[in-house]
C-alpha cells in the first residue's frame, strides 16, 4: 500500500469515526489506557523532562517528550540555553524524524520553539488544539508566539511570514503557515 492508500485509508476512517462519536470514544479511551500503563511502566522513559530545570518548560506535568525520540537543541546562545524543549520526532515516510510534535510554547520558552523550527529547517506549522476552550482563551496562547504581521523578532530571532493559509478540515480549522 503506498503512501497515498495509507492517507486515503486514515482520511475514510476518521470520516466513519466522526459520525460514530462512542467508537472515536472508544478509541481515545484505549490510547488514554495504553499511555497510562506506558508511563507506570516505564516503557518510554522521559527522564530528560524530569529533571528539575526542564520542568518547568512543560506546558503540562503529564505530557513529556520520550528520551528515544525528542528533539535536541544543539544551538545554544546563552546560558540560559539548553538542549531541552516539549517535543518529539514522529517518523513519515520521509523517515524516523519525519515530523516533530511539540506543545504551545510557554512565555519563556517562546525563543526556544522558535530556535528549534530554524535548526530543524520547519517549513510549516501546523497548531492542532483550539485557541478557545469553552467560551474562554485557552491556556495555549497561540498568540504567544504567532506572527500576525508579515514579520516580528523574537528576541535575537526574526520571523518572516510570507504566506498564510486557513484550512477547513473534517474535524476543526488548521491554520498552515510555511516559512
Amino acid at each position: 500500500m503506498d503512501q497515498r492508500e495509507i492517507l486515503q485509508k486514515f482520511l475514510d476512517e476518521a470520516q466513519n469515526k466522526k459520525s460514530n462519536k462512542e467508537e472515536f470514544a472508544n478509541e481515545f479511551l484505549t490510547l488514554k489506557k495504553l499511555s497510562t500503563k506506558y508511563k507506570a511502566d516505564k516503557t518510554y522513559p522521559t527522564t530528560e523532562a524530569e529533571r528539575p530545570k526542564n520542568i518547568k518548560k512543560n506546558r503540562y506535568k503529564d505530557i513529556l517528550p520520550y528520551d528515544h525520540s525528542r528533539v535536541e537543541l544543539s544551538m545554544i546562545t546563552s546560558d540560559e540555553d539548553s538542549s531541552y524543549i516539549n517535543a518529539n520526532f514522529i517518523k513519515g515516510v520521509l523517515g524516523p524524524k519525519a515530523y516533530i510534535a511539540t506543545q504551545g510554547p510557554l512565555p519563556t520558552t517562546v525563543l526556544d520553539f522558535w530556535r528549534m523550527i530554524w535548526e530543524y529547517s520547519v517549513l510549516i506549522i501546523v497548531m492542532a488544539c483550539m485557541e478557545f476552550e469553552m467560551g474562554k482563551e485557552a491556556e495555549n496562547k497561540k498568540s504567544d508566539y504567532t506572527i500576525r504581521t508579515l514579520q516580528v523578532k523574537f528576541n535575537c530571532v526574526s520571523v518572516i511570514l510570507p504566506h498564510q493559509t486557513i484550512l477547513q478540515t473534517l474535524f476543526s480549522q488548521i491554520t498552515s503557515a510555511p516559512f
